[in-house]
C-alpha cells in the first residue's frame, strides 16, 4: 500500500521532510496526467507520495 497526500505545492513541503525525520532520496516529478509527485519515506520508513494538481 502506498499512501498519497494532497498537498498546495509539494515544492515548498518537501524541505519540511527531513527536518521532521523523513527523507526524500529523489526530487519532485511532473507527471503527464497532471500531478507534481515526490516519493518520502517517514521516520519509521514507511512510504508516502506528496501530491499536488497541476
Amino acid at each position: 500500500m502506498l499512501l498519497s497526500i494532497e498537498v498546495p505545492d509539494v515544492d515548498v513541503v518537501l524541505p519540511r521532510v527531513a527536518t521532521l525525520g523523513g527523507a526524500a532520496p529523489h526530487g519532485s516529478n511532473d507527471m503527464p496526467w497532471g500531478q507534481r509527485v515526490v516519493h518520502v519515506t517517514g521516520p519509521d520508513g514507511n512510504a508516502v507520495n506528496l501530491t499536488q494538481q497541476l
